[in-house]
């Protein structure tokens, strides 16, 4: 087991955003240890709405096996669900038990909060108005 986070992201668009989670690195998923970061894959979240619609989703690192020396990554990829338009790209990482924003294609609409303070991180992505 390793560091979590709880994650959520938030659209203050009035259209419709498309997620893409790619590039995922030393990552639990699917249930396993609680984490479900594929929950961000391929999801539509409506224009003024949040994913997941209340609350937060929580994910964790694999700081263990193969992945005990590992940086664990993973790149969220938001695009207009409609035109199919890349919005932008937020690259996260987590190191030594804290999460950090690697890159960020788009800052001036795609805003990244990470507090890495308490026993697991709160992850809040949101996408500006247009």
């Amino acid at each position: 087991m390793g560091y979590g986070a709880f994650m959520n992201v938030v659209n203050n668009r009035s259209e419709a955003l498309r997620l893409y989670v790619t590039n995922v690195q030393c990552m639990y998923d699917n249930g396993d240890q609680g984490s479900n970061l594929s929950l961000f894959n391929n999801a539509v979240v409506n224009g003024g709405a949040a994913l997941p619609a209340s609350g937060t989703q929580y994910i964790e690192v694999k700081a263990s096996g193969g992945c005990f020396f590992e940086t664990s990554t993973f790149n969220l990829k938001v695009t207009d669900d409609s035109d199919k338009a890349i919005i932008g790209e937020a690259d996260l990482l987590e190191n030594d038990n804290n999460w950090y924003l690697d890159k960020n294609t788009n800052e001036d609409v795609i805003n990244v909060m990470i507090n890495n303070s308490g026993d697991q991180a709160r992850i809040t992505v949101t996408v500006a108005s247009s």
